[in-house]
């Protein structure tokens, strides 16, 4: 049985914009609309038309609407090289719901690092034990084809269909503090990841996190994680949305503060997507401290569909191929996936925002690109009535910007090369 302290590596101020090693969320300036470059202003235009949506960007601030785009371009010597534009002004508030939970995926990860000297990997078997008021011990997963609870397949759940046990169980695991110094020492400066999802904790219940044990196969103990309590962290500024918002089925009369919820911008998302799918784009510093299998693991989970997983299966009729693939294919039903291409994403949708990170390869042309949008769709400004407009705006939009962005990369990829 091993203990171990909480990892602490020092803090490196990163800003690098140039060559193969560029640091999105460095380089990505909030910077007036019209500045947007001219091909992803249309693209965005044509997007928001061609829904019969226009006030999508007459009124993009309303719909706090931010789109980034990042073409890729691989030379004959192997080096890969980024080109971004955006759309939208970054600072303004985004609930990142979901997007939260492929972060945390992968610092967990990182965390079992420090747990191997006790034999601990991901697919040892993970007890959690009751803490809060609700709480029950977390002793099998039904799901799993060995009915035994792991950090694999955990990520799994999280990036098969976006499962929110699944992320609160590794939020658990690691805490808050940990987790948004990880954030930080990555240099994704003020990100903060303080709650778990899906169940109405209070701030300082969220700060406390279970005890964890971990045992081999056969059931031996190979470590024991005590309960934590997290220090509080500052406070931040109020931050409303909306106009009102529903409380025990209440008008509340007054917009909901979310100073208190989880902040993780739009650039910061698309960054961790360069991260895990282009590591070699970073400095050495800057890349996750993962090996090569549990990297191409999670690779290979942000890519799967529901339909293509047997540990654990999924009903089709439950959670179609295009659950959670809400850019090119918005996320419908009936949408036909194409197997030649490639969709490496998070998404997330809560509280009116809808929000995708993807990295995109298709297999034919050999266009690959990253692109990640985000939009806040409640038109009455209520929260908590769960009257969103998801289906006739959100996801069309995102859908038709997928659409057209594969197409213009496909573009991009049979024109003949240029010089730099």
């Amino acid at each position: 049985m091993l203990n171990v302290s909480l990892y602490v590596r020092p803090l490196r101020r990163l800003i690098i914009c140039a060559g193969a090693a560029t640091l999105l969320a460095a380089c990505v300036m909030t910077s007036p609309q019209d500045q947007t470059p001219a091909p992803l202003r249309q693209l965005v235009a044509s997007a928001a038309a061609d829904i019969g949506q226009p006030q999508l960007v007459s009124h993009s601030r309303d719909y706090r609407l931010q789109v980034l785009y990042s073409t890729i371009k691989r030379s004959a010597d192997g080096t890969v090289k980024l080109r971004t534009e955006q759309y939208g002004d970054m600072a303004d508030y985004l609930y990142p719901a979901s997007t939260v939970k492929l972060a945390v995926a992968a610092l967990a990860l990182e965390y079992l690092q420090q747990l191997a000297p006790a034999g601990v990997t991901p697919d040892s078997v993970m007890h959690t034990a009751a803490l809060l008021p609700g709480d029950a011990p977390v002793v099998q997963d039904l799901t799993a084809a060995s009915g035994q609870p792991s950090v694999r397949h955990y990520i799994k759940k999280i990036l098969l269909v976006s499962d929110n046990d699944a992320y609160n169980r590794l939020y658990e695991l690691m805490g808050p503090a940990y987790i948004n110094q990880r954030l930080a020492e990555l240099g994704f400066a003020g990100a903060r990841i303080q709650h778990r999802l899906e169940r109405p904790l209070t701030v300082a219940q969220n700060l406390q996190t279970n005890a964890v044990t971990f045992y081999d196969a056969k059931g031996r103990l190979l470590y024991q994680q005590p309960a934590r309590q997290a220090a509080l962290l500052p406070a931040m500024p109020a931050t409303p949305v909306g106009r009102d918002y529903l409380l025990h089925g209440q008008l509340q009369g007054k917009p909901l503060d979310f100073s208190q919820k989880n902040r993780w911008t739009l650039a910061q998302m698309h960054r961790l997507t360069q991260m895990i799918m282009l590591p070699q784009t970073l400095p050495a510093t800057a890349r996750l401290n993962l090996s090569p299998a549990d990297l191409q693991f999670l690779q290979q989970q942000m890519a799967l569909l529901p339909t293509q997983s047997t540990d654990p299966r999924y009903p089709p009729e439950q959670y179609w191929p295009a659950y959670v693939k809400f850019l090119i294919y918005g996320a419908a039903k009936d949408a036909l996936v194409d197997p030649r291409l490639h969709i490496h994403n998070k998404v997330g949708d809560a509280y009116g925002f809808l929000l995708d990170s993807a990295y995109v390869r298709d297999e034919v042309s050999g266009a690959e690109f990253i692109l990640s949008a985000a939009l806040y769709v409640n038109q009455d400004g209520v929260l908590n009535d769960d009257h969103y407009d998801y289906d006739s705006i959100g996801l069309p939009f995102l859908k038709r910007l997928g659409e057209l962005v594969l197409a213009e990369a496909r573009a991009q990829a049979a024109a003949p090369p240029q010089a730099d």
